[in-house]
């Protein structure tokens, strides 16, 4: 609008310019002379200017700053404000915080995982100098121990207490996997009371001896002599191995793959001899699994003869029974072989129970 009246004011300038100079004109024709005509020509230039002058500064100073500011104000902020803060905080903290949590709680569990199971197997490997069980006890076509009257150290589970098979000698046997042997020391007063459960580390003298009796001519089964020797009860409390299922014929045939560690038979039955009574000595009866076809001692050792056992045993009579039983050899031959003679020692009444 100021613009507007601008041109209007010049317009008005210009008019009354002309208006002058028709004046001067008209006076021109109507008398001579000529100070008239300068003297009117000066008031219109000088009215002319002095409208110039007095519009100019208006129109200029009024409408400029006022555009120019608000259009910067106004496009300025807005852009700059609401663009960059929005692509910023939404591309950083998202991609950054997604993809470093799942990366670090995807990898611990799994290093975790695969290192645990790795230690199991490092407990059963055999410590160096320490002969396995097997190799202790390893014998010839014949039967005869390979390492008879060499010293040897190895190391099982006992797998019955020492004063069940004997009061003043060591009688006991330990089992490494399925394979046992007998620990013996002929004063019972020098050594530790083992017990069933015991990881025991022996040290002496391999041996073959009848189990029953120092006095009896007869061997056969493999021993571990620890008189003079060395033991090292290493833990206690462990769990028993469990007995292999066998029956008579097999241990008639390869009684030396079992002598030494437990074994399991069923359906057996009494075909000879008398059940002992409640504080008897040792006391032995033939059993049967076959009818009477195949037969073995079944021996009771004076301790092992509880209350219990003996009500047993009654209730039993002429019944079938499972039997659990450390197998011992007691050879009575005279060939120079070691293959026969085979007999199942009762560790307790927990060992005899009635056939389903």
């Amino acid at each position: 609008m100021r613009r507007k009246n601008w041109r209007i004011e010049a317009t008005k300038s210009a008019g009354t310019l002309l208006l002058g100079m028709l004046l001067l004109a008209g006076c021109g024709g109507g008398s001579g002379g000529s100070a008239a005509p300068t003297a009117t020509m000066t008031r219109a230039a000088t009215s002319t200017a002095t409208l110039v002058a007095t519009s100019a500064p208006t129109s200029t100073s009024t409408p400029v700053p006022p555009a120019t500011a608000t259009t910067k104000v106004t496009a300025t902020p807005v852009d700059t404000v609401t663009a960059a803060p929005t692509a910023f905080e939404t591309a950083t903290p998202v991609d950054t915080v997604t993809a470093t949590a799942t990366s670090a709680d995807t990898a611990t569990p799994t290093a975790t995982a695969t290192a645990t199971p790795t230690d199991t197997p490092t407990p059963t490997e055999t410590p160096t100098g320490v002969l396995p069980v097997a190799v202790a006890i390893a014998r010839d076509a014949n039967g005869v121990a390979l390492h008879l009257n060499e010293t040897v150290t190895t190391e099982g589970i006992v797998t019955v207490s020492a004063g069940v098979f004997a009061n003043n000698k060591l009688k006991v046997f330990m089992q490494d996997g399925p394979d046992g042997i007998m620990v013996y020391h002929q004063s019972s007063a020098d050594v530790d009371a083992f017990q069933a459960g015991d990881r025991l580390r022996a040290t002496g003298v391999i041996i073959q001896k009848d189990p029953t009796s120092d006095a009896n001519p007869a061997n056969g089964t493999v021993a571990v002599n620890l008189t003079g020797g060395s033991w090292t009860v290493l833990s206690s409390g462990n769990p028993l191995p469990p007995p292999r299922a066998v029956n008579l014929a097999t241990l008639e045939t390869t009684g030396n793959a079992y002598t030494g560690s437990l074994v399991e038979i069923a359906n057996l039955q009494k075909v000879g001899g008398n059940w002992p009574a409640a504080g008897s000595k040792s006391t032995q009866v033939t059993v049967s699994d076959d009818g009477g076809t195949t037969t073995a001692i079944l021996r009771f050792q004076k301790n092992t003869i509880t209350q219990v056992m003996a009500d047993k045993l009654t209730a039993i009579g002429d019944g079938a029974f499972d039997l659990v039983a450390i197998v011992v050899q007691d050879d009575p031959s005279s060939d120079g072989t070691l293959l026969s003679g085979y007999e199942l020692w009762v560790r307790g009444a927990e060992d005899v129970q009635p056939a389903p």
